[in-house]
């Protein structure tokens, strides 16, 4: 199965889709779309996400495949 880093990075810090949405200001629906490859981040939204996990947009949202 194939995911982001952003879900992974997200749950290895115990996070919810819920706290990740309200700490960048954007619904748990929009927030689960990122998360899944379905819609791209505004430039705003990208600059949070890079803040709120300390890592680049091409970290963030690089395909891994998990077992």
């Amino acid at each position: 199965m194939q995911v982001l880093v952003i879900r992974q990075e997200r749950v290895k810090k115990g996070w919810t889709i819920d706290s990740v949405a309200k700490q960048i200001g954007i619904t748990k629906q929009s927030t689960q779309r990122l998360e899944t490859g379905k819609s791209k981040p505004s430039y705003e939204v990208l600059l949070k996400l890079e803040d709120l996990f300390g890592l680049t947009h091409r970290q963030l949202f690089a395909v891994i495949t998990e077992n």
